[in-house]
């Protein structure tokens, strides 16, 4: 736990979150107080710190500034908005009404996650990401074969056909293609070209799969049991496992890393606000 919390809080964007999550609290009390200096209930004062944050707010996530129009329509949004929750505050609307507290706390939420999007990644950090998270990017093991299958529901010893059929084939020269009228049959393609070993499993199952990519050579293997019965293969080609390169998934790498920021920034601010609350369920506390 601890080295987990040194790590975080070497996170640059922990620092920036910690900022803005004080300035958001500063904002929230100077609301506070502006609401409760404005005695009328039935006058909306747009102020310049409320233009100012809809301009922002606007260019944050438009990447641009609005136009003149634009921002006006944002103003009569944000008047709009502010008479009708004065409205369905005063039908007492807003008690515990789940539809609003849910929009409360994605509105929060996503307040977190614009300050997790507001440092953009550098390359040095996608590619630090990538190499972490390797599983994720890494290219499977693909191969290459043609199989050769065998009915059990049509032969009465099917294993010793088929290891009679393997010994033919590795002494002769016919070719795969011409070895699958050998066999039995079948639904599926008697070739796969550069399939990974789930792709092959999605087709003949998993254990078939299994047998086949632990086959250390080329050429006539088996026999292999998949769900279908029993196959001899022939492996013409097969691709290591390997890492792509950094430029040709930056973009898959830079979202994953976004995704990742974003959950952290939510989780640390929601760690950080429940540790201000007593929580009692049925009246016991909760950790």
């Amino acid at each position: 736990m601890k080295n987990i919390f040194s790590k975080v809080l070497k996170e640059p964007l922990i620092y920036f979150f910690v900022l803005g999550f004080v300035v958001f609290g500063l904002h929230s009390s100077l609301n506070r107080e502006k609401q409760i200096q404005n005695v009328d209930p039935f006058t909306v004062n747009v102020t310049s710190s409320d233009i100012e944050w809809i301009r922002s707010s606007w260019e944050a996530r438009m990447k641009r500034k609005p136009t003149q129009q634009e921002f006006q329509g944002l103003i009569d949004r944000f008047i709009r908005d502010e008479i009708l929750f004065r409205e369905a505050s005063a039908m007492d609307m807003d008690e515990r009404d789940l539809v609003i507290q849910r929009r409360l706390v994605q509105k929060l939420t996503f307040v977190f996650e614009d300050l997790a999007e507001a440092i953009a990644p550098t390359d040095e950090g996608l590619r630090k990401y990538m190499q972490e998270n390797q599983d994720k990017y890494r290219i499977p093991e693909m191969m290459s074969f043609t199989h050769v299958y065998f009915n059990p529901d049509k032969r009465k010893d099917v294993m010793e056909e088929a290891k009679v059929v393997l010994t033919q084939l590795k002494s002769e020269k016919s070719t795969p293609k011409e070895a699958v009228s050998l066999g039995d049959p079948i639904m599926v393609d008697s070739t796969f070209r550069q399939r990974s070993p789930d792709e092959v499993s999605r087709t003949l199952g998993e254990q078939f799969a299994a047998k086949l990519f632990s086959a250390g050579e080329m050429g006539w293997q088996g026999p292999i049991v998949s769900t279908f019965g029993v196959h001899l293969v022939y492996i013409d080609e097969r691709t290591a496992s390997k890492m792509p390169e950094f430029e040709n998934i930056r973009e898959e790498v830079k979202n994953d890393f976004m995704y990742d920021r974003k959950k952290q920034v939510v989780d640390t601010a929601y760690n950080a606000a429940k540790s201000k609350y007593t929580i009692l369920v049925e009246g016991l506390p909760v950790e």
